[in-house]
């Protein structure tokens, strides 16, 4: 074989090693989540998480800016006690499902409670008529794209 013969093979080896190496980091990449909110995934800060949902229902229930001060203070402190019981429930170890899936709705129900304080009698309603349209921002995202 000549030279030149050879410098093509290296060449193509050498091609295909650095593909697969791509293909492979590409699968891990996107596995993790990509440093997302995907499953394995950093999750997002809670205060900020907190302040784009109070911004939001400012604008779409109209809440006067001090209803949105409490409503960004009470999603705050949801969100710690949510984080502070999940912990909680996994370090025991057992990772009941059952026992997680309740904390989680005990929880909400108890926000939902001081967000009806909050809120007045039409923006109680249009709230609840929104949470019944979209099941999927009361918690029960699929996996991978919480």
């Amino acid at each position: 074989m000549s030279k030149a013969t050879n410098k093509i093979k290296m060449r193509k080896r050498t091609l295909l090693i650095v593909a697969i190496f791509f293909a492979v980091a590409a699968s891990a990449f996107a596995q993790r989540g990509g440093g997302g909110q995907g499953q394995g995934g950093q999750r997002p800060d809670p205060k900020v998480q907190a302040k784009t949902t109070a911004d939001t229902w400012q604008e779409k229930f109209g809440l006067s800016d001090e209803q949105h001060t409490k409503v960004y203070e009470l999603l705050v402190a949801s969100a710690e006690k949510r984080t502070a019981k999940m912990t909680e429930l996994r370090g025991s170890g057992t990772m009941d499902r059952e026992a997680m899936t309740a904390a989680m709705t005990k929880m909400q129900e108890d926000q939902d409670k001081e967000l009806k304080k909050i809120f007045s009698a039409t923006q109680w309603t249009s709230y609840e008529t929104w949470k019944k349209e979209n099941p999927q921002t009361q918690g029960r995202r699929g996996r991978g794209g919480q």
